[in-house]
């Protein structure tokens, strides 16, 4: 990464009449960003998760929805916002392997690339849980054809709206359970980061229209739940299944446990090269 790029604007210098959020169009975001594009000081930016890191670093966005990973492996300091992050204890229902064979006879996993979190999970919880060391390809899900690999991990609507069948790939693990199986714990997909030099006054707007608008919709998804899984191609019962208690949007101390764990196992096994304290952003 060039030393120009380390050393772009910060948002603590910039005009902050516009506040630019990194945010991810998944069913999963729309209780935290819906309605949010109707307030002029603030200005979504979609993207996948794993693109996300580098709109914050660069400057790009003064926000974004990042991968908890990515806290990590951020060649800048970072700093977390204790709001509405995407979090599940136990099932995520999301983040799925589908495979044709036993996973212990796998000898290829293909990775859906939208998530770096996802790809750090599989990879701790095939040294951790399963001992297994099948080779990790990356993978395009959303420009596949229907001749899918023999064993392929998808991330976010692609595994409800388009996935395996189970008469091809009838063997599916859920790797928000299989987490909570090891370690007994929630398990943090997503956060919102910032750079640590952000501005205070900046990120406190960002935290209160988050946690206001989230606590918003929680009291009123059933008015848009329709809606949103029409748009993002759900079964509505499933979709209220999953936003009324699989996927969460809490960062208490089990989850900043289970956080702290992760990171711990990333390093441990190198998929991520050092710890960082969580420096975080509590409004």
């Amino acid at each position: 990464m060039s030393h120009e790029r380390l050393q772009s604007k910060t948002p603590s210098a910039m005009d902050l009449s516009v506040i630019r959020l990194g945010v991810v169009s998944y069913l999963n975001t729309r209780p935290i960003i819906r309605g949010l594009e109707v307030h002029e000081e603030i200005e979504l930016r979609q993207a996948v998760p794993s693109q996300l890191l580098d709109q914050v670093v660069d400057g790009k966005v003064e926000v974004g929805m990042c991968s908890s990973i990515d806290y990590l492996r951020s060649p800048i300091p970072l700093k977390l916002l204790r709001v509405a992050p995407l979090t599940c204890n136990g099932e995520t229902l999301t983040v799925r392997i589908f495979s044709s064979v036993p996973l212990e006879d796998a000898s290829r996993i293909h990775c859906d690339t939208d998530s770096h979190t996802s790809v750090a999970l599989l990879r701790i919880l095939m040294k951790e849980a399963w001992q297994i060391d099948p080779e990790v390809i990356d993978f395009d899900a959303g420009s596949r054809s229907d001749d899918w690999p023999e064993t392929v991990m998808l991330i976010g609507d692609k595994v409800v709206n388009g996935p395996p069948c189970t008469e091809t790939h009838p063997v599916q693990v859920d790797l928000g359970e299989a987490w909570k199986q090891l370690t007994g714990l929630p398990f943090v997909f997503a956060l919102w980061m910032t750079r640590s030099d952000a501005c205070e006054t900046m990120l406190g707007h960002v935290f209160r229209s988050l946690r206001d608008n989230l606590a918003e919709n929680l009291a009123s998804m059933g008015d848009f739940l329709d809606e949103e899984a029409r748009l993002h191609d759900w079964p509505v019962d499933l979709a209220s299944r999953y936003l009324n208690g699989l996927i969460r949007y809490e960062l208490g101390p089990a989850e900043l446990a289970g956080l702290k764990m992760f990171h711990e196992l990333a390093v441990k096994h190198g998929f991520a090269e050092t710890a960082r304290p969580l420096e975080m952003y509590e409004g």
